[in-house]
């Protein structure tokens, strides 16, 4: 669909450059030519003339979209005299059926925001211009990254070569870890949990020996948010819920034994009610309700967000202590956190869309937020509005560090939102409590994190064969997984083995371990 026009478009640009390129008009003349930020070394205007270009900013089931009022792009349009105009629709609550709809109307806006699966994907088809040379020609900053972080490019290339979209880099390393009531622990005189053993006498203390003091057995042990990341106490048993590195090869941590081990402890501990008996239902709300309602009593989540508890529920509940606590050592004597912060971990990024009439200045608008001047916007706000410079270094307001709820905050405003630059950490440690910045740095010092599984590039071959095989075989692993540990069904590892084979595991495990090599040798 987009092939017709796409080479119709590329043929009218390649005509263009051609033309520029056979230009012998004197240099004076060739110097009035010049686009604003050519030849002028600090200046960030990418047009003369105001301009304006569409956008399709839709991510997280509609709870961010594209404003015209944020503040920080319109700093970013007087720095530029480049506006964007969003185009997503807001009453849609459904981030891939707006996107979808989007590009089989085969109107493409200007810039498009969207997965690395997607925007590759109908990149190959036209939607989408390749960028490698536009930001070679026109985009420095955006090129100093690329030669600092070849990964970049390995990760974010389509299988055709190409490279679709500029990608939101994130930052900092450690992401989540294990918190517990240390109030809890002190009052029924227990130490923090060294091991899986301990963990479960802990739980089981926490259930049985009424620690909030209420007189009520209403205690949650332990409970998570987000209901699929349950397979997260698989560790504690030498199991893991997905693909990952072992021994320096792909590994798929359903297929293995230890997995169904696993999974047999955490319908025990179900059973006996250490685990949230609401775990797949409750959802997002999990640690406002039940820490909120002093019935909570360990979790497995963000260090900044579930720190920030002692904060707002000092007041409420006095004697509330929830502090990170390394990962328990696992039966095969192993301490092993899941979850690390990649780069790229987010697999999201913009496009220029096949129609854009102005590919050059699109580019070097997208440049723009990997200037110093860029980056701090997107990360900090407007400065005197969100941030003074303190020493040189942007400090959040008493506005801004007074929100229950930082990053939404700075979200209001545009800052910190899915869009191409370079995030800095420095933004999330002012606003940590001292405890989260503690816990996340002792999970650092010791290299608890499993071997970062990167984000592997399929050819079309094994893209089309992925998306047959995935969706089927983890949708099965997780109901399957939920059965268990509701009990509506006992673990059975034999068949479970049997029916991932018959379901095509193998051939989905052999996708990345190809994927994995090609990775390691380009």
């Amino acid at each position: 669909m987009f092939k017709k026009y796409f080479m119709v478009f590329l043929v009218v640009i390649m005509a263009l450059v051609s033309a520029c390129s056979n230009d012998t008009s004197a240099p004076e003349e060739k110097d009035e030519e010049k686009t604003p930020n050519e030849g002028t070394e600090n200046s960030t205007l990418v047009s003369k003339d105001p301009m304006e270009m569409t956008i399709h900013l839709h991510y997280n089931n509609g709870n961010v979209v594209f404003d015209d009022n944020w503040k920080t792009f319109e700093v970013a349009a007087e720095k530029t005299n480049v506006s964007l105009k969003g185009v997503a629709p807001k009453s849609s609550t459904d981030s891939a059926e707006a996107f979808n709809l989007m590009v089989a109307s085969g109107e493409i806006p200007d810039l498009v925001q969207g997965s690395k699966v997607n925007l590759n994907k109908y990149g190959k088809e036209g939607a989408f211009l390749p960028l490698q040379d536009l930001i070679k020609e026109h985009a420095p900053n955006i090129q100093k990254y690329l030669d600092e972080m070849p990964e970049i490019t390995k990760i974010s290339n389509a299988s055709d070569g190409n490279l679709y979209h500029i990608p939101f880099i994130a930052d900092g390393e450690a992401a989540e870890g294990w918190f517990v009531r240390q109030d809890w622990l002190d009052k029924l005189d227990l130490e923090v949990p060294q091991t899986t053993e301990e963990l479960y006498t802990v739980l089981k203390a926490f259930r049985e020996q009424d620690p909030n003091g209420n007189g009520k057995k209403d205690e949650i042990p332990y409970f998570t948010r987000i209901n699929y990341r349950v397979a997260d106490l698989a560790t504690l048993w030498g199991g893991f819920g997905s693909f990952y590195i072992k021994d320096g090869k792909v590994a798929f941590g359903p297929y293995e034994k230890e997995f169904s081990d696993a999974m047999e402890n955490i319908a025990k501990w179900y059973s006996e009610g250490l685990i949230d008996p609401e775990i797949f239902t409750r959802g997002n709300n999990a640690r406002d309700e039940l820490l909120g309602n002093d019935i909570g009593g360990a979790t497995h989540d963000w260090f900044g967000s579930t720190a920030n508890y002692n904060n707002t529920l000092k007041a409420q509940i006095p004697d509330f202590n929830f502090v990170p606590m390394a990962p328990p050592e696992n039966t095969k004597g192993n301490r092993v956190e899941p979850t690390i912060r990649s780069p790229f971990g987010n697999l999201s990024g913009v496009a220029i869309g096949y129609s854009n009439e102005d590919p050059v200045a699109a580019i070097k608008y997208l440049d723009f937020f990997f200037t110093e001047e860029g980056r701090k916007l997107m990360n900090y706000g407007v400065e005197g509005e969100t941030y003074t410079l303190e020493g040189g270094k942007p400090v959040f307001t008493e506005e801004v560090l007074s929100s229950s709820d930082i990053p939404g905050k700075l979200r209001e405003i545009g800052a910190q939102v899915i869009f191409p630059y370079h995030q800095d950490f420095e933004y999330e440690k002012q606003w940590m409590n001292p405890i989260a910045v503690q816990g996340a740095e002792d999970y650092i010092k010791n290299d608890y994190f499993m071997e970062h599984y990167p984000f592997v590039t399929m050819t079309d071959e094994e893209e089309k064969l992925y998306n047959d095989l995935q969706p089927q075989i983890m949708t099965y692993i997780n109901e399957t997984m939920q059965k268990w540990i509701l009990g509506a069904e006992n673990v059975n590892y034999e068949n479970f083995k049997s029916r991932l084979d018959q379901m095509g595991v193998k051939d989905l495990i052999k996708i990345h371990e190809d994927a994995y090599e090609r990775y390691l040798n380009d």
